[in-house]
Parts: C-alpha cells; structure tokens; sequence
C-alpha cells in the first residue's frame, strides 16, 4: 500500500511540473506574440517617418 501511495504521490507532483511547464509556455507564447505586434508597429512607424 505505500508503494502504491508513493508512486500517486510522485504521479502528482510530476503532473503538477508538467502543468506549470505548459502553464510557462502558453505565457512565453502570448508574451512573444504581443512583443511581435509591438516590434511590427514599432518597426512601421519607423519605416513612416523615414520615408
């Protein structure tokens, strides 16, 4: 029976890690996402006023 315990316990420390690295990830992609919006409207503002 511990055995059993232990290896739920490990089940769900391991499916905690691996929410938190999805979790991370979506978060990086959203954050990429809008700095690519940023950078193209900054990059299009630049390409006006030199132009």
């Amino acid at each position: 029976m511990e055995t059993a315990q232990m290896s739920g316990g490990v089940m769900l420390v391991l499916g905690i890690i691996i929410a938190i690295i999805i979790v991370a990830l979506s978060a990086f992609i959203y954050i990429y996402d809008w700095l690519a919006v940023i950078f193209l409207i900054i990059g299009g503002f630049v390409a006006l006023m030199t132009n």
